[in-house]
């Protein structure tokens, strides 16, 4: 049986296949995605203009263009001249993404920024303008002015740069890394002690998913429903309730940088957008409370907008928010009753014409009481009834018991597992398993008699045909896993390296295995993985994920994954092994047993995961995952081809889950939380 790689099988099917060839093919997909086909390095400072070269004018000239401009003001109005006057029109940053070049480059003086909103030039109108040049060559003649105005927007570039740098858009994966610093938030009223919540982290648990929409079609841009107008501290706060903020009516430090947009998924059916670096604010009477918690999501482009939370002007987080569905963010922060100013700060802006926008939308802060109860957490089911495959796969199926045996060499192989320099990725689109449902096979489904290449034994398929429905995708990694559940026959097929030929409407593949729809999920006849577990079973489907999305629970099955730590032995449910210890590690860990994330570990206060890692994390904390395979990641995950995967997306409901690209590593979960189970169960 040759290797199944989930990462770099393109360099190797066969056993004794090296570790470098297979490290350095996982690393160059990786460098692959990563890149884009528009980087360029960061650009130097424009040149100052030659004084030289400059034409000359006489005193007269000079008064007499002055004369017109002033002229032109008093019929157009203020704004609109410096707008039409040449080498007067605002410009504004587009591609700033560092908090000190955001500062220079997308913020204006007071004086200057506040009068163009008040005569009608928006700041955004002004930024599209400045896009429309940023990718072509020449000097920005604002830049000086731009510079000269560039002041901070919440107070942190008091040395910002007295020239701005004109800088160039680079590609980066989004993030969602949170700093938290532990403060002391005090409210203004003396003799009232505050105590803060030690080692304060924030936590992102989901709402629904849909696709976002660009805040340049959905901002609205009516003055009177910005939040604009200073607010004052509320009435007396009630002890037993939670104070809502609708984000609407928070404070726009600078006005124009923020709108109020119509999204019917929003409290209200309205939220607030931030298009640009500024703070909104709000100060309010609050009770004793425990938490704050913001619901918001991001337009995402070149990465995710950073969002920082302040109290009393002291800042309580910062998190990159990575959802773009409406998802709460909760700041665990405790605060005794009085009077606070909460701020939500955007920090990161960046835009490009043409090619993306990054905002930040906010929708309520909710101040949790500290008398309030929280919901308890969903429980997930002890158990889950036979979905019509597999049946008997009590491995599969069955929950972890609250107390396992654990492997003689667990800490030796979690250690291994958990290597800070090594990926744990999903596999979404190259080496991802296209799966047939029961449901999908009807009588006028095709019927193929698969012929299989590799001159391993008998045929595993036989006489028995196999239905695949027109159009079916193979993944298009070399492993081309396609996975068939058949009620017509009673039999689940899985093919590897799966092949369509459209010109003879022939299938083909390297080799197959199949076992019975309601037997143990065991291949009875060939293998279709190394271990011969059948390629359906430990697949992570579309269906079932965005169920535990809507449900915040894991799956209810144990995951399958590959990993170069396979080695040669093997332990119920596998039956057999490809493994050849690619990693070169001291203990290799044999295919088939199972791995559990420590299930005291409350996933639901882990911060900065996106809610597809959230689902995975879940499922491990309750089935774990089972040792399918030979790969060239430390582990990779088997998930499903969905139908709307390309090679740049692998498709809505990844993507929407915040699982964003093929291959996603998922940094969040607390991999060095895992344990290792001994084998609990023996071949019949």
């Amino acid at each position: 049986m040759p290797s199944h790689n989930d990462a770099t099988r393109g360099h190797s099917e066969r056993p004794g296949s090296s570790v470098a060839a297979t490290a350095t093919g996982f690393a160059e997909q990786k460098f692959a995605r990563n890149a884009s086909p528009g980087a360029v390095s960061e650009g130097a400072a424009p040149a100052e203009p030659d004084p030289r070269r400059a034409p000359k004018r006489t005193a007269t000239t000079n008064l007499k263009r002055a004369g017109c401009i002033g002229a032109f003001a008093v019929t157009l109005g203020v704004g609109a001249a410096l707008a039409a006057a040449p080498g007067v029109a605002l410009a504004d940053s587009t591609d700033s993404d560092s908090p000190q070049s955001s500062t220079a480059g997308n913020t204006a003086s007071d004086a200057a920024g506040d009068s163009a909103s008040s005569q009608g030039s928006s700041a955004r109108k002004t930024r599209d303008q400045g896009a429309d040049d940023s990718d072509t060559a020449g000097t920005k003649n604002a830049a000086s002015t731009r510079a000269a105005a560039a002041s901070a927007d919440d107070g942190e570039a008091a040395s910002a740069s007295t020239t701005t740098q004109r800088r160039t858009l680079s590609p980066r994966k989004p993030t969602a890394a949170v700093t938290v610093s532990p403060a002391v938030i005090t409210p203004p009223a003396p003799g009232i002690p505050t105590a803060p919540t030690p080692n304060s982290i924030l936590v992102a648990t989901s709402a629904s998913f849909a696709r976002p929409t660009s805040a340049r079609s959905s901002i609205t841009s009516s003055r009177d429903r910005t939040a604009n107008a200073t607010v004052s501290a509320t009435s007396t706060a009630v002890a037993n309730q939670n104070v809502v903020i609708n984000a609407e009516s928070m404070t726009v430090a600078r006005p124009a940088y923020g709108s109020v947009f119509t999204d019917p998924t929003a409290s209200g059916g309205t939220a607030l957008v931030l298009t640009q670096n500024t703070t909104a604010s709000k100060t309010v009477a609050l009770p004793s409370f425990t938490n704050i918690v913001i619901r918001a999501k991001g337009d995402q482009y070149q990465g995710a907008p950073q969002m920082k939370v302040s109290v009393n002007g002291k800042v309580v987080a910062k998190v990159a928010v990575a959802a773009t569905a409406w998802t709460d963010y909760t700041v665990p922060f405790k605060g005794a009753p009085g009077t606070y100013t909460v701020s939500i700060a955007y920090t990161n802006d960046r835009y490009a014409r043409g090619k993306g926008d990054r905002n930040l939308r906010l929708d309520t802060v909710t101040v949790v009481s500290s008398v309030v109860e929280p919901a308890p957490a969903p429980t997930p089911p002890s158990s889950t009834p036979a979905p019509g495959y597999f049946g008997g796969a009590d491995w599969l199926w069955k929950p972890i018991s609250s107390n396992p045996t654990l492997a003689a060499n667990s800490s030796t192989w979690v250690g291994y597992l958990a290597a800070a320099d090594k990926q744990r990725v999903a596999n979404l689109y190259n080496y991802s398993v296209a799966l047939v449902s029961a449901s999908e096979i009807t009588s006028s489904t095709p019927r193929y008699d698969v012929t299989l290449t590799k001159a391993w034994g008998s045929d595993p398929f036989g006489s028995t045909t196999v239905p695949i429905p027109l159009g079916t995708k193979i993944p298009p990694g070399t492993d081309g896993h396609v996975a068939v559940l058949d009620p017509t026959t009673g039999q689940a097929y899985g093919i590897w390296q799966a092949k369509y030929n459209s010109s003879t409407n022939a299938w083909s593949g390297s080799w197959g295995g199949m076992t019975s729809l309601n037997g143990n999920g065991i291949d009875t006849s060939g293998s279709a993985t190394a271990a011969a577990i059948a390629r359906y079973a430990g697949v992570v489907t579309a269906a079932e994920f965005s169920a535990a999305i809507a449900a915040n629970t894991g799956i209810n099955h144990a995951l399958a994954f590959s990993t170069d730590l396979a080695g040669p032995d093997f332990v119920y449910p596998a039956i057999k092994s490809d493994g050849q210890n690619w990693a070169g590690v001291a203990t290799p860990i044999p295919e088939g047993y199972r791995i559990q994330l420590n299930p005291d570990i409350n996933v639901d206060a882990i911060a900065g995961m996106t809610p597809g890692e959230r689902v995975i994390a879940k499922t491990l904390l309750t089935h774990g995952a089972y040792v399918v395979d030979q790969g060239g990641a430390r582990m990779a995950f088997a998930f499903e081809l969905l139908d709307d995967a390309t090679p740049t997306s692998p498709g809505a409901v990844w993507k929407n889950a915040g699982l964003a690209w093929d291959y996603y590593d998922m940094k969040n979960i607390p991999w060095s939380q895992l344990r290792v189970l001994a084998p609990t169960a023996t071949p019949v």
